[in-house]
């Protein structure tokens, strides 16, 4: 935890600090001159064996985790389960949406061209969508609600898969078996 932050002990007011530190930062940059606007460095583009390095170790985290929160949900989100459980059943739902989420963080700090960055778009569309349901779901009263809301996450999945499927094709990986 970053230790807090205290205003420096001065015999100066807040206000005259503030003013001599804005006549200053004007002044540093009049002296800097030129143009007004800010360049930053252009980024090395990412060469497509570290593209299917960052989307393998996303990818592989994100099944990993998926997989072992597919058995919490279904023991606990199922109303015919003899472990039914809703606080269980949400944070399952929770999980999966925060692997979800770290998946697609992933993805949107990785620049794709062309095809791939078609597909990842799809793919980030169709993730939002999923996150959203999950959220509802993570937060919903009852196991009878989040099996509605279930229902149409499903098949989210499996357009999101085939977008998976596709940006992996793009960007010279297999498709999992």
């Amino acid at each position: 935890m970053p230790p807090k932050l205290r205003r420096p002990s001065t015999s100066r007011p807040p206000r005259v600090c503030l003013a001599i530190g804005a006549a200053a930062a004007a002044g540093l940059l009049g002296a800097c001159g030129g143009s007004n606007s800010v360049t930053s460095p252009t980024a090395t583009p990412l060469t497509p064996a570290q593209i299917q390095s960052r989307y393998s170790a996303a990818a592989t985290l994100y099944n990993r985790t998926v997989g072992q929160v597919a058995l919490a949900e279904n023991a606990s989100c199922d109303a015919g389960s003899p472990g039914v459980s809703l606080s269980a059943c949400q944070s399952a739902l929770s999980e999966q949406r925060q692997a979800t989420i770290a998946y697609d963080n992933s993805l949107r700090a990785t620049t794709f061209s062309g095809a791939a960055a078609t597909d990842a778009s799809h793919l980030l569309g169709d993730d939002a969508a999923i996150e959203s349901l999950l959220e509802q779901a993570a937060t919903a009263p009852s196991v009878a609600l989040i099996a509605t809301l279930q229902a149409r996450i499903v098949p989210l999945l499996a357009t999101a898969a085939t977008d998976a499927a596709a940006l992996r094709t793009d960007i010279g990986l297999p498709t999992p078996a």
